[in-house]
């Protein structure tokens, strides 16, 4: 026979002698056992008793006691949705920029704009040489300014040249 714990989310075979059980132990049923084992690998809640809560969804989601719930701001959840967008090749981000109107002379016409010899030549640097780029990259946010551009248009950008 097997029980369950809900305090220490553990299973207890009753054929052995555990030296310290818990005092909330539940007889569970094979099936019960498997189902359980399960839940708790996915991260569910389990609940007195023994139905237990969805997946959680992600790992910045907490329980509140009645449901998940992710209490990052907005903005957080931007940043860590940029973090995850793919390296686009130098091709992608090229090919992007013209389906957008912008030739790479003019690009460059823009960032010799850039009054800041260092920026300047950084951003010419990550422009002109890049193998790849990076949604991240402090260079991203200098070009986005340049062209006038939010963030949010950026992103669409970004999701337009993965596709290439």
């Amino acid at each position: 026979m097997i029980q369950f714990s809900l305090s220490n989310l553990n299973f207890y075979d009753t054929s052995f002698d555990y030296a310290d059980k818990p005092n909330d132990l539940t007889d569970v049923t094979n099936e019960q056992h498997q189902t359980l084992l399960n839940a708790i690998n996915k991260g569910c809640i389990i609940f007195p008793d023994l139905t237990y809560s969805e997946q959680k969804p992600s790992a910045f989601h907490t329980w509140n006691g009645t449901e998940w719930i992710d209490v990052r701001t907005e903005e957080e959840k931007l940043v860590h949705k940029r973090s995850q967008y793919p390296k686009l090749t130098r091709y992608q981000f090229m090919r992007g920029m013209l389906e957008y109107g912008y030739k790479s002379s003019d690009i460059e016409a823009q960032i010799m704009l850039i009054e800041d010899e260092y920026t300047r030549e950084l951003t010419m640097i990550g422009f002109k040489d890049a193998t790849n780029f990076v949604r991240t990259d402090p260079s991203i946010d200098v070009m986005r300014d340049i062209l006038g551009k939010t963030d949010l248009e950026i992103d669409e950008f970004w999701e337009l040249c993965v596709t290439f």
